[in-house]
């Protein structure tokens, strides 16, 4: 009898884990999953775009888009070289990235499809490196692959990184922020697709039933 409700429980366990799994993969089966940097070293980074800052916008400066090129893609994210990323300012729900090819006249990055359309923008942290004030602002959105047409939003966050002028203190940085916007070196971006609730909710039943399974065992022992 024992060993029945072992694979009873065990054999739940497995159909838990298979719902959310398969769920999560239909919802973003002709969407975004993985993840990408901006690498400002690369060859079109030659020269790193600047940034102007404020407690709820970016600029990008000397135009915007700013063409970029992608480093450590993952998932979906491989088949894609560079990107444009476009100013935005609060009320969001703007194409703030739009992914793109190299020499690839029928893709390029700012054609408004495969983008990443931002919802929301916390304001920037400054942090004293040692060498420098430097500023992190994250970020939250959705990506699609047709913004206007596209039904399929895969949701993503990801942070923005921008440097100082090294004679710049914190607090001067700081103080400036506050009356308005500051402008630094634009030293990189991650972006990354983030679990849909449904997935989440699945996972949280696994779970659930990984700690039954647990205590189940520790009665029976």
């Amino acid at each position: 009898m024992i060993s029945f409700k072992s694979i009873l429980l065990n054999a739940t366990l497995a159909v838990t884990v298979a719902i959310p799994l398969a769920t999560a993969g239909s919802a973003q089966a002709a969407g975004f999953s993985g993840s990408f940097n901006y690498d400002p070293y690369a060859p079109r980074g030659t020269t790193q775009p600047t940034v102007q800052v404020g407690s709820n916008s970016l600029e990008f400066q000397p135009q915007s888009p700013v063409d970029l090129d992608l480093a450590l893609q993952t998932g979906t994210f491989t088949n894609f070289d560079i990107a444009g990323i476009f100013n935005t300012t609060s009320p969001y729900n703007n194409i703030f990235f739009d992914l793109g090819k190299f020499n690839d006249a029928n893709n390029t990055s700012n054609d408004g499809k495969n983008v990443f359309v931002v919802q929301s923008l916390k304001a920037p942290t400054l942090t004293d490196s040692g060498s420098g004030v430097t500023g992190v602002v994250d970020f939250y959105g959705y990506f699609t692959d047709d913004y206007i047409n596209s039904t399929i939003q895969t949701l993503g966050s990801g942070h923005l990184n921008f440097s100082l002028d090294p004679l710049i203190t914190l607090t001067a940085a700081n103080t400036a922020l506050s009356n308005g916007k500051i402008t630094g070196t634009f030293t990189g971006a991650a972006f990354t697709t983030v679990p849909e609730p449904a997935a989440l909710l699945g996972l949280g039943a696994v779970g659930a039933v990984m700690v039954m399974s647990r205590r189940r065992k520790s009665i029976f022992q």
